[in-house]
């Protein structure tokens, strides 16, 4: 269903399905570069949301900042645009997948949080 490079993908760069529809946005539209306020419109976000996302998306090597502050899909490497084609291609034809890893706590996390749940005797 769900590759586990995408499953990995999702949780170090996709943070909400906001910032996933953002992600797949830039993507169908590589040919240019948007400004935060333009792309806060276009999608209908909130502009901490869209900015926040980018964050993510430029520590990834997802997109490329222009020298006017605007910015276009623009993956690294071979890989990163495979992957992130291998991500639309889930989120299109498994939908709750995506958003069930995307939302999905992290195990770890968890188990750390759990060891101080205090127990009924």
């Amino acid at each position: 269903m769900v590759s586990d490079e995408v499953k990995a993908f999702l949780r170090g760069s996709v943070r909400s399905i906001w910032a996933l529809e953002l992600l797949l946005f830039l993507r169908s539209h590589a040919d240019r570069a948007w400004s935060v306020d333009r792309l806060t419109r276009e999608l209908r976000a909130s502009e901490p949301v869209v900015r926040g996302s980018l964050g993510l998306f430029a520590v990834a090597g997802l997109i490329h900042e222009e020298p006017d502050g605007s910015v276009r899909f623009a993956p690294s490497s071979p890989t990163l645009e495979k992957l992130v084609r291998d991500v639309a291609n889930s989120y299109a034809t498994h939908p709750v997948s995506i958003s069930d890893e995307i939302y999905a706590p992290d195990s770890k996390i968890r188990n750390f949080a759990d060891a101080f749940r205090l127990k009924k005797e």
